[in-house]
C-alpha cells in the first residue's frame, strides 16, 4: 500500500509541477532543492542561474525552487524520474551509481571550492563523462566545497585522536578516509548532522568551513583540525532531467547551454568559498578553535591514504577511465585556476 501511494504521490507531484509552461511560451523550470534556504546553494546559486535564464530568454525562462519533494539522497533519482526539473545532488548519497566522480574528493588535494569546482568540470568533460554513469539526467555542472575538516565536540590536534571517536561522514571517499583514521563512522545526509550531534548520536563531523552557518555546526563542534595539504571535499552536480531539457524550445536550450559547463562551476565553486568565509564568521562568534595539522600529522595522514587512493584508482580503472590521467589532469586544472583566480 505504501508503495503504491508512493507511485500516485509522485505521479501527481510530477503532473503538478510539469504545468509551468505557458502558452505564450513562458516556462519555469521546478528546482527541488534541500538544505536551509539560507544555504548559499539556495541564498545565491540557484537565484544566480534564474536571473541569467531570464536575462538570456527575456524573461520567458526562470526557476523556482521546491523543498521538501524527495530526500538528498533520493535526489537523483527522483530528477531521473520526473519529479522535478532540475536539482543539486551529492554523488557519494548513491552509492554505486558513480564511481569516476570519486576522483575529485580524493585526499591530498589542496585547494579551494572553486579551484576544484573548476578542475573538477574540466575532467569530468575530458575523461569522466564517456563512463555514461548519468542515466536520464543532463549534468549542468560539477563542483565541490572548500577544503574538509575535522570538526569536533571535544577538542582534537592530531588524527591519531580521532580513532574511535564518532564522526558523521557523507559517503564518497569521505566514507574511505574515515575508515582509514579509525573513526566510528555515523552516515546520515547534511542536514540530519546538527540533530545527530546535539543528540549525542555522534560527536562530531566532516564539513568543511560553510556549514558552520549553513547547518549551524558552530553551535556544536567547536573544534576543528585542518589539513594544509587537503583532507578530502565532497563531489556534488547541478542536474536535470532530460525530457525537461529536450522538451525545451531552441531559444531555452541554447540560454542553458550558455550557462552550463566550466562557467558555472566556476561560479557556484566562487560562492561556495564566499560561504566558507560566512562560515569562519559565525565560528568566530562561538570561540571556535582550529588547529592547522603539524608536519609530523600531515605525513602521519600522508601515509594512511595511499590505500584509499589507490582503491579509488583501481575502481575508476575498471569502468574504463584512465585514472591515472584523470587525477593528474585534475590536480593540474587545480593549480592552473589558482594562478587564474590570483589565490
Amino acid at each position: 500500500m505504501k508503495k503504491l501511494l508512493y507511485g500516485i504521490s509522485v505521479s501527481i507531484i510530477s503532473t503538478l509541477l510539469s504545468v509551468s509552461a505557458f502558452a505564450d511560451g513562458h516556462k519555469t523550470l521546478t528546482v527541488a532543492s534541500w538544505a536551509a534556504p539560507f544555504h548559499t546553494q539556495n541564498e545565491n546559486v540557484f537565484p544566480w542561474m534564474d536571473k541569467e535564464l531570464m536575462s538570456c530568454s527575456g524573461g520567458t525562462l526562470g526557476l523556482k525552487v521546491e523543498y521538501g519533494l524527495a530526500p538528498p539522497p533520493a535526489l537523483y533519482d527522483s530528477i531521473r524520474d520526473g519529479v522535478a526539473d532540475m536539482s543539486w545532488i551529492v554523488y557519494g548519497y548513491t552509492p554505486g551509481k558513480f564511481v569516476t566522480t570519486m576522483i575529485a574528493e580524493l585526499p591530498l588535494i589542496p585547494g579551494n571550492a572553486q579551484e576544484k569546482s573548476v578542475a573538477f568540470q574540466k575532467t569530468y568533460e575530458k575523461y569522466l563523462e564517456a563512463a555514461g554513469e548519468a542515466k536520464g539526467v543532463q549534468i549542468l555542472a560539477n563542483f565541490t566545497h572548500g577544503p574538509g575538516m575535522a570538526n569536533t565536540v571535544k577538542k582534537v590536534t592530531s588524527y591519531k585522536e580521532l580513532e574511535g571517536v564518532k564522526m558523521r561522514v557523507g559517503g564518497g571517499v569521505a566514507n574511505a578516509i574515515g575508515t582509514a583514521l579509525g573513526v566510528a563512522g555515523v552516515n546520515a545526509p547534511a542536514p540530519k548532522v546538527y540533530e545527530i550531534i546535539s543528540g549525542g548520536v555522534a560527536d562530531g563531523v566532516m564539513f568543511p568551513f560553510e556549514t558552520m552557518h549553513a547547518f549551524k555546526i558552530a553551535e556544536l563542534a567547536k573544534y576543528s583540525l585542518h589539513n594544509p595539504d587537503g583532507m578530502y571535499t565532497t563531489a556534488f552536480a547541478v542536474i536535470m532531467n532530460n525530457d525537461s531539457y529536450n522538451d525545451l524550445s531552441a531559444a531555452h536550450k541554447k540560454c542553458i547551454d550558455d550557462m552550463r559547463g566550466v562557467s558555472l562551476s566556476r561560479t557556484i565553486g566562487n560562492y561556495w568559498d564566499q560561504a566558507d568565509e560566512v562560515g569562519k564568521a559565525s565560528a568566530a562568534e562561538y570561540n571556535h578553535e582550529l588547529t592547522v595539522a603539524n608536519n609530523d600529522e600531515r605525513q602521519y595522514f600522508k601515509a594512511k591514504m595511499g590505500p584509499v587512493i589507490d582503491d579509488v584508482i583501481g575502481k575508476i580503472n575498471a569502468v574504463g577511465v584512465d585514472a591515472s590521467a584523470a587525477l593528474a589532469y585534475f590536480k593540474e586544472e587545480v593549480k592552473v585556476e589558482n594562478m587564474l583566480s590570483g589565490n
